[in-house]
């Protein structure tokens, strides 16, 4: 399996960018291993780029110490299930520590894609989302976690709440892409199907150019909230 990614991250109109992102690969003996993942921060919540940067810096920890002894292992789904949730529920409670102890209430969302050996794993919570791209059809792979204009799950200073966890196969050359609510909210689908059609992009820079474009026509529909979107092709 061969892959290529790209990143985007804008603050937008906001004075500060409370989204975090990551994108890590790793060759190992039962081939090459993704991780990829974005956490937003909670509008309206005090220090949302510390609840965001604290769960994906929490996440690329377990993805080395654990995720990937998963897989050279060989184990099955349940065993990542319960990493993730050990994992997950040991995150929200150091958030919980460090709100008690500022006085304050913050929170953020993740939504986590891991590939190994043609298959993969996404872990959501939130109103991030992970879409995978095929010809110039997109397909939404999670589920929003919110009523209206609020948000219904996310970690934090909240009690524990179980994430969304789905594993699938990869058929062929397919994309990924993994975006913060500002980014698509107000995405033109059928635009961001035709540039991120998984077969037209050979490298990087035309990833990060096609993001940056479809994030420019998001901030012109006057979206005034974060942008950040991770696109990875595989095939």
């Amino acid at each position: 399996m061969r892959s290529i990614s790209g990143i985007y991250w804008e603050k937008g109109r906001r004075s500060l960018n409370q989204d975090s992102l990551v994108v890590h690969q790793v060759m190992t003996g039962r081939g090459r291993v993704i991780l990829a993942a974005v956490s937003d921060g909670i509008g309206g919540l005090k220090e949302g780029e510390v609840a965001s940067g604290y769960i994906l810096e929490s996440i690329v920890h377990s993805f080395y110490e654990q995720l990937l002894l998963l897989i050279r292992k060989r184990r099955r789904t349940v065993f990542f299930k319960r990493c993730i949730f050990r994992s997950l529920e040991q995150i929200n409670r150091e958030l919980n520590i460090y709100a008690r102890e500022k006085d304050i209430r913050l929170g953020a969302t993740l939504s986590l894609l891991l590939i190994w050996k043609r298959r993969y794993m996404i872990v959501h919570i939130g109103d991030s989302r992970i879409y995978m791209c095929k010809r110039q059809m997109m397909k939404q792979l999670t589920k929003d976690h919110g009523l209206g204009k609020g948000i219904t799950k996310c970690l934090g200073s909240f009690g524990f709440q179980r994430p969304d966890i789905r594993f699938g196969r990869i058929w062929g050359m397919r994309g990924f892409l993994l975006c913060t609510d500002g980014f698509c909210r107000k995405m033109d689908k059928s635009a961001a199907g035709e540039m991120l059609r998984a077969g037209d992009i050979e490298n990087q820079f035309q990833i990060e150019k096609r993001l940056q474009r479809l994030g420019e026509m998001a901030m012109g529909q006057e979206e005034k909230d974060n942008l950040s979107a991770v696109y990875v092709k595989v095939w």
